[in-house]
């Protein structure tokens, strides 16, 4: 089976033109992602702001014999000739990869959007997305933005994934009024969207809530934590760390063991568990929001309570 191929296009941009390559890059996107063999685009701004730094744009087709056929293309010539003169030298250094993968990226804050277009709609999606990818372009501290469509055809869940440097210069743009007029005109073609941020105290534990692109407080996030990891680690110490030393584990490689599985069974048992049961209390309603926490507290301290109490006993001390 042919290895994936991803085109490395890296273009240093004439100073002043830099909105405007945002723009190009975001019609380019819409266009590549209509031919064949397509995977996805990746788009990474300078890392510095030096005059030399180049863009970097990755493009991800299925096979070599894909990514020959666009880069042969009248779509291709045609659009890139709209970059030409923003560019210094009118042209975009390209190489080609078959490792599978490109440059990866350095940002700090990173939010997933996950859009279901309905069927027939995937045009439109497109010519909206290059107008609010082009718009987020212009906006203090962005490193970025990756675009896949569904596979198998235009209608379904694509994902798009933006970058920015810090969380103050993400919820900028999130909260802008630019965004929020762009996203009222999504309704006709597109069923839903759902948003996961990537920069929170406790990644990949705690959600973001798909209505603001927000994660709860840290603090909610780490009561809900020490509930699920408490009687984890309290019965590894019952159980395992006297087998472990037992065979003769040293304490670092058996302290290690220890917390790699306290860390899978957080991951996958007690914190979704605790996510689920606790929903409310970490994203309240407004109107009731003062009333919900403080209820929420109560009852997660009473259970702290009755952990420490049911594994009294468990251990000699």
């Amino acid at each position: 089976m042919s290895k994936q191929a991803v085109l490395i296009a890296t273009a240093r941009v004439h100073p002043g033109s830099e909105e405007a390559f945002g723009a190009w890059q975001a019609r380019y996107a819409g266009v590549v992602s209509k031919f064949p063999g397509f995977i996805s685009t990746d788009l990474l701004p300078p890392v510095s702001s030096g005059p030399k730094e180049p863009w970097t744009i990755l493009v991800t087709f299925e096979s070599d014999e894909a990514l020959a056929a666009w880069r042969c293309s009248p779509e291709r010539g045609e659009i890139l000739g709209e970059a030409i003169p923003l560019l210094e030298g009118g042209d975009l250094g390209e190489t080609v990869s078959t490792d599978g993968g490109g440059a990866a990226p350095g940002a700090n804050v990173t939010e997933v959007v996950f859009s279901k277009v309905k069927p027939g709609m995937g045009d439109h999606f497109r010519e909206w997305a290059a107008r609010i990818q082009a718009a987020q372009a212009r906006y203090p501290g962005y490193r970025g933005m990756y675009l896949q469509p569904p596979a198998g055809g235009d209608a379904g869940q694509w994902t798009s994934i933006l970058r920015y440097d810090t969380a103050e210069h993400l919820e900028a743009w999130m909260n802008s009024a630019e965004r929020k007029a762009l996203l009222s005109e999504n309704r006709e073609f597109m069923e839903s969207e759902e948003l996961m941020r990537i920069a929170t105290a406790f990644p990949g534990w705690v959600p973001i809530d798909p209505m603001t692109g927000e994660g709860p407080p840290n603090w909610k996030a780490a009561m809900l934590v020490l509930l699920g990891l408490f009687p984890i680690v309290m019965l590894e110490m019952k159980f395992l760390s006297p087998v472990l030393a037992e065979i003769g584990f040293h304490a670092s490689l058996g302290t290690f063991l220890g917390n790699a599985i306290s860390v899978a069974l957080t991951s996958f048992i007690t914190m979704p568990l605790c996510v689920r049961w606790f929903g409310w209390w970490l994203f309240p309603n407004a109107s009731q929001a003062s009333a919900l926490t403080l209820r929420g507290v109560g009852i997660i301290s009473a259970l702290y309570a009755l952990e420490v109490a049911a594994l009294w006993k468990i251990l000699p001390w």
